[in-house]
C-alpha cells in the first residue's frame, strides 16, 4: 500500500503532462479556458501546452527521485524531493508567463492575467502541501519527565507511567483497520488508528520495519519506533527502567 501512495503522484503527473503535450488537452492548464479564444490561439502558437508538459514531466521525475533515493535508505530524500517539487514548480508558474499574451487592460486582458493568479493559487496550495509533509514526516520525540512519557512533534501527548499497564517490545504490528485522525504518508504514521485485535490507538510510527514499542494503559496503547532499530531498542531499555521502578 505504501508503494501504491509513493508513486500515486508520480504517475497522475505524468498522465497529465501526457495529456497537455501530447493530447492537447488545454483546457487542463489553469486559466486557459477563461481567457479569449485569441489568447488560447495566441498561447498554443507559442507553445504553452509543450511547456506545461515538459513541466510536468520534471516535476514527476523529482517525485520519482525522491521515492527511489528513500528505498535506497537515504532518508531525506523523499522529504528533499517535495522542497524541489515546490521550488521547480515556482519556476514552471513564473516562466509559463511568457506564453500569455501581453494585456493588462480590457476584458479579455483580464482574463488572461487571470492565469496569474490561479497558478500563484496552486503554488502556495503545493508549498502547503509540501511543509506538511516535511512536518508530518519529522522524527516524534520522546521523552520521559517525571512520571510522564512525553511524545512531541505531530499530534502529540503525554502518557501517566501510573497508568501503563505494559511496556514491551515486538516486531510487528497488527494490521491497520483506519486512520481515524492521523498522518499518514511513506512509512511514517501519527495519530489515532484503528488496529485489528487491538482497537483504537496511537501510533508514532517512522518505519514500517520493527522493533515496536508497546505502551499499553487500561483503556488504550501507543506504539512507538524509529528509523534506527538501535534508537527504538534504546527507547525502550529507559521507558522499561522507569516504568519498572514504579511501586506495584
Amino acid at each position: 500500500m505504501d508503494l501504491f501512495i509513493d508513486w500515486l503522484a508520480v504517475i497522475i503527473i505524468i498522465a497529465l503532462g501526457i495529456m497537455i503535450k501530447y493530447l492537447k488537452m488545454s483546457w487542463l492548464i489553469a486559466g486557459y479556458n477563461t481567457s479569449s479564444a485569441e489568447d488560447r490561439r495566441a498561447m498554443s502558437e507559442k507553445g504553452i501546452e509543450s511547456f506545461i508538459g515538459n513541466g510536468m514531466f520534471v516535476l514527476a521525475a523529482i517525485l520519482a527521485g525522491g521515492n527511489i533515493g528513500k528505498y535506497l535508505g537515504y532518508d531525506f530524500a523523499q522529504t528533499g524531493s517535495w522542497i524541489l517539487f515546490t521550488v521547480v514548480l515556482g519556476y514552471v508558474i513564473i516562466r509559463a508567463q511568457k506564453y500569455v499574451p501581453d494585456k493588462t487592460t480590457g476584458e479579455s486582458g483580464g482574463k488572461t492575467n487571470s492565469i496569474v493568479l490561479i497558478l500563484a493559487v496552486y503554488l502556495l496550495v503545493f508549498a502547503v502541501v509540501a511543509a506538511g509533509i516535511i512536518y508530518g514526516n519529522r522524527e516524534s520525540t520522546v521523552a520521559i519527565e517525571g512520571g510522564w512519557i512525553r511524545i512531541g512533534g505531530m499530534y502529540s501527548t503525554r502518557i501517566d507511567f501510573e497508568e501503563v499497564t505494559d511496556i514491551r517490545m515486538e516486531d510487528s504490528i497488527p494490521a491497520i483497520k483506519s486512520r481515524t485522525n492521523g498522518y499518514a504518508f511513506g512509512d511514517t504514521l501519527k495519530g489515532h488508528f484503528l488496529l485489528e485485535d487491538l482497537g483504537k490507538g496511537r501510533l508514532y510510527i517512522h518505519s514500517e520495519k520493527g522493533p515496536f514499542i508497546y505502551i499499553m494503559t487500561s483503556d488504550s496503547y501507543t506504539i512507538v519506533n524509529f528509523d534506527s532499530p538501535d534508537k527504538t531498542k534504546k527507547l525502550f531499555a529507559e521507558l522499561s527502567k522507569q516504568w519498572k521502578r514504579l511501586p506495584r
